[in-house]
């Protein structure tokens, strides 16, 4: 390691203790809004999980006429598979659908009725791209034209309440991650331009004596990234800790955990470097 290198490092470090109080709260606070952002992060990526799985799940059924043979049944199958949007579309038989019936509602209509009300239908499934309200309808419009087709049930409201909360969720997300950016970068930036007034009279001699700008700037850098750093890794800790507690109270199933807890360190050291570059900048400046 070069000499420059080894006094920046030396120098940042030292920085730290220099302002003590202000890098303390300034790696507390980069650790809860990190912390925060963290949370929010996972929770997002497992309520959208839950969501696209819903959204795979969201099926077309398609009631025929009982009196359909199986001629023109196999006929229905092999053109709805070519209409638009559809992936793939499975047959239940009357006599599926009664077992069906009797599996979910414990009620046998059989025995009541003396026969079987149940018309066979095809539930069907939607290619991904056409998973979306505006594109389900569109292929709910091209199935009911088809000839054979008696009624088709869509749940187009329960569909498009939840696309809009999915939305919803990302517009937060979006606005949270942008708050938690810009408020982090200017606290450490402020907290470095504390550190830079105090040593206002070390600089001005090292500028006196032919201290190139780089020179200058690398101790103060490596302390904003030092302090963003600690902030990211205690956050993360933090997160770890509290997700171990929810996991021993409900045992679920996270997904996303090892991304998020990466996620706060290497966000905090990148604040760290450009609040560090923006204070730096500012004070030089003046």
């Amino acid at each position: 390691m070069s000499l420059n290198a080894s006094y920046s490092f030396r120098e940042g470090w030292i920085g730290l203790r220099r302002a003590r109080l202000a890098s303390v709260v300034t790696i507390s606070t980069v650790a809860l809004t990190l912390f925060l952002l963290s949370s929010m992060l996972l929770m997002t990526i497992n309520i959208h999980r839950i969501i696209d799985t819903f959204k795979k799940k969201m099926s077309i059924e398609i009631f025929m006429d009982s009196s359909q043979t199986a001629a023109q049944i196999m006929e229905l199958e092999n053109r709805l598979l070519r209409t638009p949007g559809v992936q793939e579309a499975v047959f239940i038989s009357k006599e599926k659908a009664l077992e069906k019936f009797r599996e979910e509602f414990g009620e046998d209509p059989l025995a009541l009725l003396g026969e079987n009300p149940l018309p066979p239908s095809f539930q069907i499934t939607l290619k991904p791209q056409y998973r979306t309200p505006a594109r389900a309808e569109e292929a709910v419009h091209w199935i009911s034209q088809l000839e054979g087709v008696d009624e088709v049930v869509y749940h187009g409201r329960l569909f498009k309440t939840v696309d809009r909360w999915s939305r919803t969720i990302l517009l937060v997300d979006f606005c949270l991650l942008l708050l938690v950016l810009v408020s982090t970068l200017l606290l450490v930036a402020n907290t470095l331009r504390l550190t830079l007034l105090v040593q206002s009279k070390n600089i001005k001699i090292m500028r006196l004596v032919g201290a190139t700008q780089w020179f200058i700037r690398m101790p103060y850098i490596i302390q904003g990234v030092i302090e963003g750093g600690l902030g990211g890794t205690l956050s993360a800790l933090i997160l770890w800790i509290v997700l171990k507690g929810v996991l021993l109270r409900f045992p679920v199933v996270l997904h996303g955990v090892l991304t998020v807890l990466g996620m706060p360190i290497l966000l905090g050291v990148f604040l760290g470097f450009f609040g560090s570059l923006i204070g730096l900048k500012r004070f030089l400046r003046t």
